[in-house]
């Protein structure tokens, strides 16, 4: 069996999926299977697909299913996988060529169930950013003694899992809806035994003006609220929500009352949802003014942060209009 199993759910990335998949199949560590999920795409991403598993048929399977999301096609993944190790790629990024062979090396040398790596985000041809967990590298660590791993990259692809906290912890991806990552990354953390850092950047992430956060469709910013349902629901179903009361707390702080407040005020400053997202924190979160990671948030976010709280909606699209100079 393969060490590592590489999930691509591959949906209108025709542009980019030969990128991606190329820098998969150039990796130094050739310890692996590639599994190309093709939901039900319409462009010739699907074609792609079965090229590459048909030129290189010990490596690359070619899965074809209904449209069902990113979510419904990573779960497909997960039940055919056969490595060790899970890796979710999107399929309009791609990988630096060392990432497994790294990964592979820090395995040998400190076994854990969760292994984190950098990103490079990319836009426009240029690198605009570098994404990196905050914690120590090379040193294995649980997420009760690094809590501060609940406040970094919500995302399912700067990381390498055993795949057993899949499947013998039943974890699944939501599927067609928004908001499904902060879902999975919040309950592997608190599955995770044992956590490793490795201190590159080895994804390289590209930012599109078409992905689902960048979507201008304000209605389906609610779906933050059925996020936060299922993450307290599963937290509290197995008996962890207590023992992560303030980090879920600040979670919500920092994803549902500000960034999807953010996100909703810089379309509608009326919308209702702004009501429902405070709402939901009154109910949910009766304590979180007096949250001990507060001072975590910088100085614009702490700004922002009290002008939700006064209710002052139009001033925060002001600020980002004058931000993005409109």
């Amino acid at each position: 069996m393969p060490q590592f199993s590489i999930i691509i759910p591959v949906y209108r990335v025709e542009e980019y999926l030969e990128k991606c998949v190329d820098s998969i199949l150039a990796q130094t560590c050739q310890d692996f299977e590639l599994l190309l999920i093709d939901d039900g795409s319409p462009d010739g991403s699907g074609a792609i697909c079965d090229r590459y598993a048909a030129s290189h048929p010990n490596q690359v399977r070619a899965l074809h299913q209904p449209n069902g999301g990113a979510g419904a096609a990573r779960n497909r993944g997960i039940e055919l996988a056969q490595g060790d190790y899970l890796l979710f790629v999107d399929g309009d990024d791609w990988l630096a060529p060392n990432l497994l062979e790294d990964l592979s090396a820090s395995i040998a040398a400190t076994p854990a169930d969760l292994y984190l790596f950098g990103a490079l985000v990319e836009r426009d041809d240029k690198v605009t950013g570098e994404l990196h967990e905050e914690l120590p590298a090379d040193l294995p660590t649980h997420t009760k003694d690094a809590p501060q791993l609940f406040f970094g990259v919500m995302a399912p692809w700067n990381r390498a899992y055993r795949r057993t906290l899949f499947t013998e912890g039943g974890i699944r991806f939501a599927t067609k809806v928004w908001y499904e990552d902060i879902r999975i990354v919040t309950k592997v953390l608190a599955l995770a035994e044992q956590v490793v850092r490795l201190p590159g950047a080895y994804y390289h992430y590209l930012q599109r003006e078409g992905s689902a956060m960048n979507n201008k469709n304000c209605a389906r910013n609610v779906e933050i609220l059925y996020a936060f349902d299922d993450i307290l629901g599963w937290f509290g179903e197995h008996g962890l929500r207590e023992a992560y009361r303030d980090e879920l707390t600040f979670l919500a702080i920092s994803h549902l009352l500000i960034a999807a407040s953010v996100r909703v005020a810089r379309i509608d400053c009326k919308s209702e949802l702004l009501g429902q997202f405070r709402d939901y924190m009154e109910k949910n979160f009766p304590d979180f003014r007096e949250n001990r990671y507060l001072p975590r948030l910088d100085r614009n976010k702490r700004l922002v942060y009290r002008l939700l709280l006064k209710r002052r909606y139009r001033v925060v699209r002001l600020l980002f209009r004058i931000k993005d100079g409109r």
